[in-house]
């Protein structure tokens, strides 16, 4: 199955990137390195040099903004989400200090925006005290954004228990202003059972990042589906880039190739490469 855009979807060039999820055991430079081999100028940061501890990795390896911020003039990247697993849901204080630091050292690399979970579980319905816990937890980093005056913006993946719309809407509506989402594209076809028409729909006006991969229906060590390149699955892959590109998305688009938690995939180049055979990749803007 090759999922390969409608020609007429060619209307709108789309800013590509990938999550470093995909290529845990790279240092910076090399990550770089890969990404300009793909003439990709965005990055999506979720493991370093085999760690996901990314602020104590940072002070360790010496990666001060200064450092960060000439290796990625160098080869024309600039960072976009810092994938953080802190979850909304059931929290707790020392999750949330361990949060704090993780926002100070995205802050300090100049991340637009910080990744977060919504938390539960997908197949459980959240209750009200979970949402309610959800608000708490956004009203609470919000107060800290502000004190510190931190210019990093929370994005919620549609993750876990968010893994489709509607409950990504109840949260919304609780909240005196909405947050931004990561619009997982798998997670909601393939958890939440909609079409990627009905979630661009429903949730739009708030995502600001989508991620893409692909699976077929047969079980993994840790899931009741397991990933395949990019095409070679069921997802509606095609579908999803094209209508992203009819409706002149301006955020970035990440390929989200978790070998980090399935070894069984191959690396993540082979992965990009197949991409670019599937001519999703066209002109990128070179951010300024």
């Amino acid at each position: 199955m090759t999922a390969r855009l409608n020609p007429s979807a060619h209307m709108h060039d789309l800013r590509w990137c990938f999550s470093t999820l995909g290529c845990p055991e790279l240092s910076l430079e090399l990550v770089c390195a890969l990404a300009a081999e793909f003439d990709i100028h965005e990055l999506e940061i979720r493991a370093l040099s085999g760690r996901v501890d990314l602020p104590a990795c940072a002070s360790e390896f010496g990666w001060n903004a200064a450092t960060v911020a000439n290796l990625l003039k160098q080869h024309r990247c600039k960072l976009v989400v810092a994938g953080s697993s802190f979850k909304l849901v059931g929290n707790t204080p020392e999750m949330r200090r361990e949060f704090l630091d993780y926002c100070k050292w995205a802050e300090t690399w100049g991340f637009p925006y910080v990744r977060v979970f919504g938390g539960g579980t997908w197949g459980q319905t959240l209750t009200m005290d979970d949402v309610s816990h959800a608000v708490e937890t956004v009203d609470w980093l919000r107060s800290e954004q502000q004190s510190w005056d931190w210019k990093a913006e929370m994005l919620l993946e549609t993750h876990d228990a968010f893994s489709a719309s509607a409950p990504c809407e109840k949260l919304m509506a609780r909240l005196d202003k909405p947050v931004g989402i990561i619009w997982d594209s798998h997670h909601t076809w393939r958890l939440g059972g909609e079409s990627p028409s009905e979630t661009w729909s429903r949730l739009s006006p708030w995502i600001r990042h989508v991620h893409v991969k692909d699976s077929i229906d047969k079980p993994s060590a840790r899931h009741p589906y397991t990933y395949v390149m990019p095409g070679e699955g069921q997802a509606p892959l095609g579908e999803i880039v094209g209508l992203l590109r009819e409706n002149s998305f301006g955020g970035a688009i990440s390929l989200e190739w978790e070998k980090l938690w399935h070894p069984y995939l191959p690396p993540l180049r082979s992965a990009l490469e197949k991409v670019r055979e599937l001519s999703w990749f066209s002109t990128t803007q070179i951010p300024t």
